[in-house]
């Protein structure tokens, strides 16, 4: 199957009137909030998967980076995805990219997976911690 029928899928799943948008890069784009939103892009085979989460904190840094490197060790804090920076280093990322085909309750679970990580991400961005 291809994204663009897993996205007609979703939007009908979820209850959606519209289809979801897509970018000038022919990315759909899912917002999450009014500030937030990930991209799904057709790798063909497989998808794409990205999202610029926060602003990397300005406090503790060291200590915040060093959790991203634990999280991205085996996936295991990420959910599979991959924790980064923008190309400036002043933004928090996550991607992930599944390079082989999958059906489309696969494509469900990732995403949710995928969702899951941007708002813990997210929450830990963006809180500061006193120790």
């Amino acid at each position: 199957m291809r994204l663009s029928q897993f996205m007609e899928m979703f939007q009908k799943e979820v209850g959606l009137d519209k289809a979801i948008p897509q970018n000038d890069a022919g990315e759909y784009v899912i917002y999450m909030d009014k500030e937030l939103s990930y991209t799904i892009s057709d790798l063909n085979p497989g998808i794409g998967l990205r999202c610029d989460i926060a602003p990397c904190p300005k406090e503790q840094v060291e200590q915040f980076y060093t959790e991203m490197m634990h999280a991205n060790l085996f996936g295991q804090g990420t959910e599979g995805a991959i924790l980064g920076l923008s190309d400036d280093g002043n933004s928090l990322t996550l991607s992930r990219e599944i390079e082989y085909n999958i059906d489309y309750e696969r494509f469900k679970e990732c995403l949710e997976d995928f969702m899951n990580a941007i708002d813990f991400w997210r929450t830990e961005a963006t809180t500061t911690k006193i120790e």
